[in-house]
């Protein structure tokens, strides 16, 4: 399921395991399930409505945890209905990856075909807002599945991130695609400097950078890893300096510098190296003695993960939530602390610096794992 999406997105593992790997040559895998999606047979949207049963279910979040449980639940024959609280479906794979990675028709195609199956989708939704979890269960739902993701930023301690200049890339993304702020004509424009810096090593710092410099600026990415150790395919990496796109490796940033009016003008870094100062063999980044330097820039996009909002479960009682603000489930079955009431993707586990491919990939195998659950749960 969702083959033009996972043969765009995937991080491929499958091909790290190739003996051609190390020789940047492997099988490519994900390339063929890409063009198996796009030129084989493809999902018709006038697929026949699946026969249903009396137990519905309800699935808050249209990203690839919740589109996958919902087209998988709907197949096995539960009516599903997805509460998105923007104004169209896919979450992250829509408002959270760029154009070039993930074309809007290929999502279009896969949503129109979960709504030929039955699957209903309820936009501009917000749970907390426009109706509470208790609320929706006593609706009409024997089971719920939260698929919410981890949208919120995770903040950078540095000096300087209060500055005008500064944001976070789920905030740049969701601009750039939802409100089109790249376009002059746009109500919300992002008035964006020419001199951009990037904070991430992950895919979406890359999809922050690449988006800006679709949009002229000139942008460098600062990572505190080796080019090599970054958690992104290598042909990502080419693709981003292909468009001329900076990376600056083994850097960690120090602090945002202010102009006079309180906006940003540059980025304090230092250099890091490996070394072995105690001789045990342990080799640790380190920072290079004398080696700060500063960075000029109008505009730093801080990319290096994300936390789930807790806005969709703070006033919900007998709900777990574990430390890190992601809600506790059980592991044998992804069973939240409330009955009926399920969990899966970035919600329970947050996401990583790294970024989306990984996690969006994770995310659909939570989905399907939640919808396995789901059924069991339905049918005792």
């Amino acid at each position: 399921m969702f083959s033009s999406i996972c043969g765009r997105l995937c991080p491929a593992p499958c091909e790290r395991a190739c003996v051609f790997y190390e020789d940047k040559a492997p099988i490519s895998i994900r390339a063929l399930e890409r063009y198996a999606a796009d030129f084989g047979q493809t999902k018709s949207a006038k697929s026949e409505p699946i026969s249903h049963s009396g137990k519905k279910v309800a699935v808050i979040g249209s990203g690839p945890a919740g589109l996958t449980a919902a087209g998988l639940l709907v197949q096995k024959g539960f009516p599903v209905t997805i509460f998105e609280a923007l104004n169209d479906p896919g979450g992250v794979l829509r408002y959270g990856v760029g154009e070039f990675r993930l074309p809007k028709k290929v999502l279009d195609v896969e949503i129109a075909w979960l709504k030929s199956l039955g699957v209903v989708f309820t936009n501009n939704f917000l749970v907390g807002a426009s109706a509470g979890l208790e609320e929706i269960m006593k609706s009409g739902y024997s089971a719920l599945f939260l698929a919410t993701g981890a949208g919120a930023a995770k903040f950078l301690d540095i000096p300087g991130t209060h500055l005008g200049g500064v944001s976070y890339a789920n905030e740049f993304l969701l601009r750039v695609n939802i409100l089109k702020a790249g376009d002059p004509k746009s109500a919300a424009p992002l008035n964006m400097g020419q001199r951009v810096a990037v904070i991430g090593s992950g895919y979406a710092a890359l999809d922050v950078a690449r988006n800006a410099r679709r949009l002229g600026a000139e942008v460098t990415v600062v990572l505190r890893h080796s080019e090599d150790d970054m958690g992104v395919r290598m042909e990502e990496k080419e693709y981003t300096k292909e468009e001329g796109i900076k990376l600056e490796a083994l850097t960690k940033p120090l602090a945002i510098l202010s102009n006079d009016q309180h906006f940003v003008r540059g980025l304090q870094c230092i250099r890091l190296d490996f070394a072995d100062p105690k001789n045990t063999g342990e080799w640790q980044l380190l920072e290079v003695p004398s080696s700060e330097f500063v960075l000029e820039a109008d505009t730093v996009i801080i990319a290096i993960g994300g936390k789930p909002h807790s806005v969709f479960f703070k006033n919900i009682p007998n709900l777990k939530i574990n430390p890190d603000q992601t809600i506790w489930t059980n592991a044998a079955d992804g069973m939240t602390s409330i009955p009926g009431i399920f969990a899966g993707g970035s919600i329970t586990s947050g996401e990583r610096s790294e970024g989306t491919e990984g996690t969006i990939v994770e995310a659909m195998a939570a989905g399907k794992k939640a919808a396995q659950a789901i059924e069991r749960y339905l049918k005792k």
